[in-house]
């Protein structure tokens, strides 16, 4: 569900900042408990795997550009894969210029692990030196160099590359296929979109995803058809088929002959399917689909219903006031569509919503009252202030501020003075 799963974000996040904060604390005190940069480079060269781990580990934190020499040359003699990456990432964040060259140097070695790892630290470093070297690699033997000579080539902004990446389409190794579909998405070069078009139905379903949100951010609206064609197709078992990518890349490239299929979407076997039809329609602006888009509210998907209700919002037509009501306040919904259903009712700013507005203060959720009273101060209506100025007591520090600001919105002084 997706507040279970903002929940579970929220949590890891939370996790995320309080191990943040300890890591902080722990580095102020590292100049007396940690080994110098000295025994670290040592250290990188230790029999003991777990030695040199924890060597790179911390020389990537500390980024100090002294240990760059040896960083180097442990790239080049370093065994095991989650060793050489904690060293390619100490050498990338120094960010220093000297290992540039050196790096280069790398990408020439017989090795297509080190080649690989120099490869990946010239694209973070973003040094335009390594162009031309980066353009060599990408038709390296080795599937992993090849990999990470795309990526090299994607962050280094290399648009010479884009003919040779195109031809890379073409790849055996499906990862090499997806890695190119996703760089050519990021040059946005519209000579690439007929052949990442033709990736739309590749044997691998990932690279077929990837290159639906590709033709997305290209913009090149000549593939449209093709989409057309693969939303029309039959409906797919996975559950992110890439009839639901080439839906939202319809939205995406905002061209309306995409509404008769979209419309036809919101009807489909697969509810990833019916969701992102409704988020393009919401995105094309196509208001003759309110009917359908309210009719959806009722579907049996909550991502279906979420979405329906944030096009509603999009479109802001008048017409779907009583389907969101209904939404925001029965209690059989889940919390997301109240909360969706609260923002949509602000965008639309039909008075005839306060009554159910109000009524949802009481929603357990705080995010419901608080995205509540913000639609309340933009639809305008006085007979929302006492009910806000109710709101002011609220338990969650959240719904009070939002009460306060919707208040301000109608005009009330005394809240404007309680500031």
């Amino acid at each position: 569900m997706i507040k279970q799963y903002n929940i579970a974000f929220f949590v890891f996040s939370s996790l995320a900042a309080v191990s943040a904060i300890g890591q902080l604390q722990r580095t102020e005190k590292e100049d007396i408990r940690t080994p110098r940069v000295s025994a670290l480079i040592r250290n990188l060269a230790s029999r003991n795997v777990a030695v040199r781990s924890d060597a790179a580990e911390s020389l990537a934190r500390r980024k100090d550009k002294a240990a760059v020499p040896a960083l180097l040359e442990a790239l080049e003699r370093e065994p095991v894969d989650s060793v050489r990456a904690q060293v390619v990432a100490a050498l990338s964040n120094t960010r220093d210029p000297a290992s540039v060259a050196p790096l280069i140097a790398l990408t020439k070695r017989k090795s297509p692990a080190v080649k690989a790892g120099a490869l990946r630290a010239l694209g973070i470093i973003g040094d335009k030196r390594a162009s031309a070297s980066v353009v060599a690699a990408l038709h390296d033997p080795s599937p992993d160099v090849r990999r990470e000579a795309v990526e090299a080539a994607s962050l280094l902004g290399e648009k010479s590359a884009v003919p040779k990446l195109v031809e890379l389409l073409k790849d055996a190794n499906w990862r090499v296929r997806l890695k190119t579909v996703n760089a050519l998405g990021r040059f946005r070069d519209a000579s690439a979109a007929r052949a990442v078009a033709g990736l739309l139905r590749d044997p691998k379903s990932e690279v077929g995803f990837a290159s639906a949100m590709s033709l997305a951010y290209i913009g090149e609206r000549s593939i449209v058809p093709d989409l057309i064609r693969i939303v029309e197709g039959k409906g797919t078992s996975e559950k992110f088929g890439v009839k639901f990518f080439a839906a939202a890349a319809l939205g995406m490239l905002g061209d309306r002959r995409a509404v008769p299929v979209l419309l036809d979407g919101l009807k489909d076997k697969d509810p990833f399917v019916r969701a992102n039809a409704a988020y393009s329609l919401g995105r094309l602006q196509e208001r003759s689909a309110v009917p359908a888009l309210i009719a959806s509210l009722n579907d049996t998907h909550v991502l279906v219903k979420f979405q329906a209700a944030q096009s509603l919002g999009m479109l802001r037509d008048k017409r779907a006031v009583p389907g969101l009501c209904r939404a925001l306040v029965d209690r059989k919904e889940h919390e997301d569509i109240h909360e969706q259903a609260a923002k949509a009712l602000g965008k639309i700013g039909d008075p005839s919503a306060v009554p159910a507005l109000i009524k949802s203060f009481a929603d357990p959720d705080e995010a419901i009252p608080k995205n509540a009273a913000l639609a309340l101060g933009k639809i305008g209506d006085k007979r929302a202030i006492e009910p806000l100025r109710g709101l002011l007591r609220h338990k969650e520090a959240v719904v009070r501020q939002a009460a306060q600001a919707a208040l301000e919105m109608l005009g009330d002084k005394a809240a404007a003075n309680s500031r």
